[in-house]
């Protein structure tokens, strides 16, 4: 019977317990709880539409104050009227008459007196005619004919109604005038085919260059001109003080004008057609006609074979103008070698180009230049341009 009893004990007990717990909660709960937010309450008016249209009306502007008094003046002491006493204006004094200046008579321009023309008894110089320029000679290289064969002999074309044969034989038929009868073979004229030396081809022209020139004539210089006359300087005025008059100032003496000197366009012409001041060539020495583009490039690569620039130095930007004068076989005069013009740096860098200039001309003439003789007054004298961008004549 114990255990049971221990076991109904042990319900009632747990449940006893949850049923104080229950209450307790139910009674004791509302403690922990958070105190609820203060409600928020507006006191409210109620209006009429008479009351919100009398509050919406403007306010009347207040009444003005009524009228006040004004303060009673104090009187004022009695003064004696007195007659104010008037001033009379000053009179202007007259102003004084301004005293006439003496008229001043002006001085007269003095004349100058023209000089009279000078009058020579010596007729003034004719301009010489010039000289006739013979025409260049042309060299007259005729072109052979072209034909269908090439023999030994050169053989005229044939007759257009001639026949074609080795052997050359005459036309002969029968005379009908004559009264003699004779038998006569008939025949046909014949001739050999046409022929020629050599062989012509469409390149082959003939040569129209001339043998011989002659050298251009330097321009003349231009007259000098009429100098005109200054014209004198005109005299001041005279002042009220001055009571004679100035003299008449010599007119200045004209001072001779010297002729214009030639300008550089007009230098530079004379210097291209040969007046530049360089002598005239020999008249005994073969001219011919100017040197061409292809002999002018032979010169050119011949010096420049052994032309050496030293590109680390400073003579490696000049560029020096080099004049001689050259031998008929080609060959260079030593003594001739000059150095013309140099730009591009100092003395030292420019004595340096000058130098290797002078050493290629030197070194690669060997035995001459390969110039054509005939041609040799115009490269008598020659100037070449040693420049490092490219070397060129001039």
């Amino acid at each position: 019977m114990k255990p049971i009893l221990s076991k109904l004990n042990t319900g009632q007990i747990v449940s006893g317990l949850g049923h104080g717990l229950l209450i307790l909660w139910l009674l004791f709960g509302g403690i922990f709880r958070p105190d609820p937010d203060p409600v928020a309450i507006q006191d409210v008016q109620i209006l009429s539409s008479e009351d919100f249209a009398a509050l919406s009306q403007p306010s009347a502007p207040p009444e003005a104050a009524s009228e006040v008094d004004a303060p009673i003046a104090p009187e004022a002491p009695e003064v004696s009227p007195q007659a104010p006493v008037v001033t009379p204006p000053p009179q202007p004094r007259p102003a004084p008459e301004p005293t006439p200046e003496p008229e001043v008579e002006e001085p007269p321009v003095p004349v100058q007196p023209t000089p009279p023309a000078e009058v020579t008894d010596t007729p003034p110089a004719l301009p010489e005619p010039a000289p006739e320029t013979p025409a260049p000679e042309i060299a007259e290289t005729p072109t052979p004919d072209a034909a269908p064969r090439v023999a030994p002999e050169p053989v005229a074309p044939p007759e257009p109604d001639a026949r074609v044969a080795e052997e050359v034989q005459d036309n002969v038929s029968p005379d009908a005038a004559t009264d003699e009868v004779a038998e006569v073979d008939e025949q046909d004229a014949t001739s050999p085919e046409e022929a020629t030396t050599e062989i012509v081809t469409e390149a082959e022209e003939p040569a129209r260059a001339p043998t011989a020139s002659v050298r251009p004539a330097a321009r003349p210089n231009r007259p000098a001109p009429t100098p005109t006359p200054e014209p004198a300087p005109e005299p001041e005025p005279a002042t009220e003080t001055q009571t004679a008059e100035a003299p008449e100032t010599p007119p200045a003496e004209e001072a001779p004008s010297e002729p214009d000197a030639p300008s550089g366009v007009e230098a530079a012409l004379a210097e291209a057609l040969g007046g530049g001041g360089t002598p005239d060539p020999d008249p005994a020495l073969p001219v011919g006609p100017p040197l061409t583009g292809g002999e002018r490039d032979a010169l050119r690569v011949a010096v420049q074979r052994c032309w050496v620039v030293d590109v680390g130095s400073q003579a490696a930007n000049v560029t020096v103008v080099v004049g001689m004068r050259m031998e008929e076989n080609g060959r260079v005069v030593t003594d001739s070698l000059r150095q013309i013009e140099a730009s591009g740096g100092d003395a030292a860098a420019t004595q340096t180009a000058f130098q290797a200039a002078r050493r290629a001309i030197l070194r690669c003439q060997g035995d001459g230049f390969p110039l054509p003789p005939e041609k040799y007054a115009q490269w008598r004298e020659i100037e070449m341009v040693f420049d490092p961008s490219g070397m060129r004549l001039r």
